[in-house]
């Protein structure tokens, strides 16, 4: 016996999707609030993803990384969540944790300078909803 099923609403064809990058680009422009929390966690977010890299690459579990770091795993859960920007002290932490190196770079709207090292390259960089660059280099 076949399995019957039955499609709810318009069928979604694949060009239809829009990327990550076009829905968050249409909501900094036209959500005041989605704008305002995006600039908020511009260098939380940059921060988590190159945190959430190195741990990957250590083969590390965020238990594993806390406990290196006299830290509590749910610290850890929150900064690579990207909702929260961490202390100085905290990225202290993390770089001899993880023996990386931190290059933190904030630049105002076209005063970028030009990336030179090999880390830099490697960054993530972000952008505030004025263009103000953010970039968080780990290696």
């Amino acid at each position: 016996m076949r399995a019957r099923t039955r499609s709810v609403g318009k069928s979604i064809r694949l060009p239809d999707l829009k990327s990550h990058r076009t829905l968050i680009a249409k909501d900094l422009r036209t959500d005041p609030l989605f704008r305002r929390e995006w600039k908020r966690t511009t260098f939380a977010r940059a921060v988590a993803i190159k945190v959430l890299q190195h741990r990957s690459l250590a083969r590390l579990t965020q238990e594993q990384l806390a406990q290196k770091l006299d830290m509590k795993q749910s610290a850890i859960s929150r900064l690579e969540l990207g909702e929260v920007a961490p202390s100085f002290a905290t990225l202290v932490k993390l770089a001899e944790g993880l023996k990386i190196e931190f290059v933190v770079d904030i630049s105002p709207r076209k005063k970028f300078r030009l990336v030179t090292s090999a880390a830099e390259k490697q960054g993530v960089k972000s952008t505030t909803p004025e263009g103000s660059r953010v970039l968080v280099a780990a290696g």
